[in-house]
């Protein structure tokens, strides 16, 4: 394994130092020199940043005309969002460098979003459209230190689309498409997208804007049949989203801004693996936030954000619930910039954070018709009071140190400390920039407040998880080539799970688990801009724990690959691939009403977009073409997945 990985790391390194030297007279921005913010929340290029950062641009999102949020998520090392590639109703899973979905931290403009009726607390990414996001930026590794628990894989912050500097921009799109399983007729359109977005900003400052979007569903089964005959009935999808934004804006030294969304989605579902139904999912999700960036000296800043989601979820089944969850979340920092000298900088930050959760629930027991209340918000909630520091020294000669910790307060918990050092060197050889860097980063997860209060699973007594993360990589970058190598080592401890206890009478609760689990893994990314007209993203994941043959559904080795060719002046064609390999999963059978281990096949992806710019001005058609292969696969046991589907629409504005 060793052996192919080396190998295979020399022919893509010798690739692209070829492709970056034929054509380093024509790029005039360098990848090195791209600006990150969410490895030390400054602005920092690329090449000074001690971690990997993944910026993905509002270009790259609106070149994916066949994709969702998830599903642009799925292309890059090291993440798997289990759940994207089935019914777009489907519960997703955060798999990131094999940790669970608790262990990944989403942020919308900075600030930390979640559902705490959730089981992990965690947003629910069917919520967003991709036309409300301008930028996406992923964190990976332990970053308790600046973003606070539950940050121990990735953070994931999500920019809402911004402003013009001046004027309005608008935008309308619309799509059709087809939503069928591998090896069914297409028969009709079964999806539905609509958006309008506008956006500006007045002479005097004020700056808006307002979205509304529309997606549709249908076509496919959440369940697969078993039997391979017809397919169960569809299970359709559809959500509504709607945006505001108002905020000042001086282009000096002083910017606000805040938001207000409404979010609601309505999916059908089905009662298991294999297993038909007529259920339904009502969600909703009010949020709104506030920005705000005050540079009132030429080193220093004040920055404030903060976000507010208010959520209810109705499940209509034969086991009716209803749950209603309140979250705030707020982080205030200060930011000072020490000029050592000509080169070398001392950046700080004082920070502190503020986190809010409740949530209370209701269902209807057995044999009776009405609702009963089994948590309530008096005792299911918790408050977080973390201050935090964070500096960053940059040497100018290459040496880079990016270290902090964090004071956790739990109100269901003793406080405790988490921190983060991580150095960094680079050096430059006229358009070469090669970097090392090494990290030590521990995360506090503390059980969510369904895991603890959840009528008949919930634990009181679960203690929180702590987890430290050992990582190291390397880069080399070549105008518009780079490739890099990371690997990286987490241990898990008092790691919280579902466990049997009883189960004769099945009986089940979370629980945390004594020993020590370890989870290790290598991501090997490359991306160049191949001539004039070829781009190329390509990426390699292997992730294993000891002991464990086969992860739940997380693949052991993942490859993806996108390469964009401009075939006309204003035609663009992207090919997409994707290979997961074989994976661990389980399944409630409710014939047996046991748990059935099986493993799932490999299988593999190719998409293709295409998007043409008519010579009107702001005039786009798109086409997408998912799954070309009409690959038969499953990534959740007894559940379908899409087959090959097509998506065409149109774009207008900016």
């Amino acid at each position: 394994m060793k052996r192919k990985l080396i190998a295979v790391l020399a022919v893509l390194y010798g690739a692209f130092y070829g492709y970056a030297q034929q054509q380093k007279d024509s790029i005039p921005t360098a990848l090195e020199e791209v600006v990150v913010q969410a490895s030390s929340k400054f602005d920092l290029k690329r090449k000074d940043s001690g971690k990997p950062v993944i910026k993905i641009t509002r270009d790259v999102i609106a070149s994916q005309s066949s994709a969702s949020l998830a599903d642009l998520l799925n292309q890059y090392a090291g993440i798997e969002i289990n759940g994207a590639r089935s019914n777009a109703g489907q519960n997703l899973g955060y798999l990131v460098r094999g940790g669970s979905t608790r262990h990944t931290a989403f942020l919308i403009n900075g600030a930390q979003v979640n559902d705490p009726s959730n089981i992990s607390s965690e947003f629910d990414l069917r919520l967003i459209d991709l036309e409300q996001i301008e930028e996406i930026e992923i964190l990976k590794g332990a970053a308790s230190t600046l973003y606070g628990a539950n940050a121990s894989t990735a953070v994931v912050n999500i920019k809402l689309r911004n402003s013009p500097a001046d004027g309005n921009k608008w935008s309308l799109s619309s799509s059709v498409g087809t939503n069928k399983a591998a090896g069914r007729a297409i028969n009709g359109i079964d999806e539905f997208n609509n958006s309008i977005q506008m956006r500006g900003a007045a002479k005097n400052g004020l700056t808006y804007g307002l979205g509304f979007n529309h997606t549709s569903v249908d076509g496919l089964s959440a369940a697969r049949n078993e039997d391979g005959g017809q397919e169960f009935d569809s299970d359709p999808f559809n959500r509504v989203n709607l945006l505001g934004r108002i905020g000042y804006d001086n282009h000096k030294d002083f910017m606000i801004n805040s938001y207000l969304s409404f979010d609601e989605f309505v999916t059908h579902f089905d009662q298991g693996a294999f297993a038909d139904a007529d259920n339904e999912t009502y969600n909703r999700q009010w949020r709104w936030g506030t920005n705000m960036n005050w540079k009132y000296s030429a080193k220093a800043e004040l920055v404030y954000t903060d976000v507010s989601t208010h959520t209810r979820r109705d499940t209509r089944s034969s086991f009716p619930s209803i749950f209603n969850a309140d979250g705030y979340s707020l982080d205030l920092y200060h930011k000072y910039s020490f000029e050592l000298s000509d080169q070398m900088q001392l950046k700080t930050i004082l920070g502190f954070n503020f986190r809010s959760d409740q949530y209370e629930d209701f269902s209807i027991p057995f044999g009776s018709s009405d609702f009963e209340q089994n948590a309530d918000k008096d005792q299911a909630n918790a408050q977080v009071y973390d201050p935090y520091a964070n500096v960053v020294w940059i040497s100018g000669s290459g040496l880079n140190i990016n270290a902090g910790a964090r004071y956790n307060a739990h109100s269901n918990y003793d406080a405790t400390w988490v921190y983060n050092f991580n150095p960094s060197f680079r050096w430059e050889n006229t358009n070469q920039v090669y970097k090392l860097y090494a990290s030590y980063s521990t995360a506090y997860i503390v059980p969510s407040l369904f895991q603890l209060y959840a009528a008949e699973f919930g634990n009181e007594d679960l203690q929180p998880e702590e987890n430290a993360t050992l990582e190291a990589g390397l880069s080399a970058s070549i105008d518009q080539a780079s490739i890099s190598v990371s690997l990286f080592r987490r241990s898990e401890n008092q790691l919280v799970q579902f466990v049997t206890i009883d189960p004769a009478n099945f009986i089940s609760a979370y629980q945390n688990v004594d020993e020590e689990l370890i989870a290790r893994g290598i991501e090997v990314a490359a991306q160049a801009q191949l001539w004039d007209r070829w781009d190329m993203m390509a990426n390699y994941t292997f992730t294993e724990r000891d002991n464990v043959p086969q992860l739940i559904r997380i693949p052991k080795h993942k490859v993806n690959v996108s390469m964009g060719y401009d075939l006309l002046e204003q035609l663009r064609v992207r090919f997409r691939y994707q290979y997961n390999h074989q994976r661990a999963d389980a399944y409630f059978d409710n014939t047996t009403f046991m748990a059935q281990q099986v493993e799932l096949d490999a299988f593999q992806l190719v998409d293709l977009d295409f998007t043409y710019k008519v010579p009107v001005k702001n005039l786009q058609l798109f086409l997408g073409v998912s799954n070309i292969l009409d690959e038969d696969y499953q990534e959740l046991a007894g559940f379908q997945t899409r087959g090959r589907n097509y998506k065409m629409g149109v774009r207008l504005g900016l």
